[in-house]
């Protein structure tokens, strides 16, 4: 959701449930987790459902098992080495929020040692963002909430624990290249985020600045604004990306211009 200009279309218009508390509707479910989801085109463009956000969350409603098992080999590599934490993850560019709580979900119904995620975008984007997490409740176990230089915490109500770390949820601004949270993370995560050239060096120093030598990366592009400039820059700065090939993707993000790439450290 960082600096996109108008004009772009490739975005997905969709009944969603309202997060005030009336009668939700279930987007999609992972498993037998439900999600909900409400765009708001009033926060910005990032408000709404883009289209290869909408692709990577079917991977995951689809391909659950998968995720949660190459998570969590990670997590035993970290066990090996006496790091007894669980996974910890960053979306970057959120926008909405929509797609960490799908990795939560996925974690709810699987046995990922997910313990926390942190969610992050422009300033703002939080409020919609901690929106599309407190309508889902049922998938973390605590909300951080830090804006204008402050925090507030919230306690979730997961009804489908597996025998896992509590999941911990927090949302924050982030600036690309700018920011520092002096932390790496396991999972980095996000969608639309190289849509422009001017967004390239920022977006791969933060990718540097927030991994570690095996930190795993899911980044879901449109390959018809995002130029092969971006791939030969990640490759210059040391990083390896393969493209998820297309039987992984829903049937109508087949064979066009969205694309999932797995980018790690080389």
């Amino acid at each position: 959701a960082q600096g996109l200009q108008s004009g772009q279309e490739v975005f997905i218009m969709a009944e969603m449930g309202d997060n005030s508390g009336g009668d939700k509707q279930v987007f999609l479910s992972i498993d037998e987790t439900p999600i909900y989801f409400r765009e708001d085109w009033n926060t910005g463009i990032g408000g709404g459902l883009w289209s290869t956000g909408l692709a990577i969350a079917k991977y995951f409603e689809h391909h659950y098992s998968d995720v949660s098992d190459n998570l969590n080999r990670l997590a035993e590599m970290k066990r090996k080495r006496g790091e007894n934490d669980g996974i910890s993850a960053i979306e970057l560019g959120s926008g909405n929020g929509f797609l960490s709580v799908c990795l939560l979900a996925l974690a709810q119904t699987t046995s990922l040692s997910l313990k926390n995620v942190v969610v992050t975008d422009m300033n703002d984007h939080l409020t919609l963002m901690e929106k599309t997490i407190h309508t889902n409740p049922h998938v973390w176990d605590e909300l951080i909430v830090t804006k204008e230089g402050s925090s507030s915490t919230y306690h979730g109500s997961p009804s489908n624990r597996k025998e896992r770390p509590a999941s911990s949820v927090t949302v924050a601004e982030y600036k690309w290249g700018v920011d520092d949270f002096n932390q790496k993370y396991d999972f980095i995560f996000g969608s639309d985020l190289a849509y422009r050239d001017y967004l390239h060096d920022p977006l791969i120093s933060s990718l540097l600045q927030l991994s570690h030598q095996h930190t795993i990366c899911l980044i879901g592009v449109t390959m018809s604004d995002t130029r092969p400039v971006f791939f030969d820059k990640l490759t210059e700065a040391g990083f390896l990306y393969q493209r998820l090939a297309d039987h992984y993707l829903e049937g109508h993000f087949r064979g066009g211009t969205f694309g999932i790439f797995v980018i790690m450290r080389r």
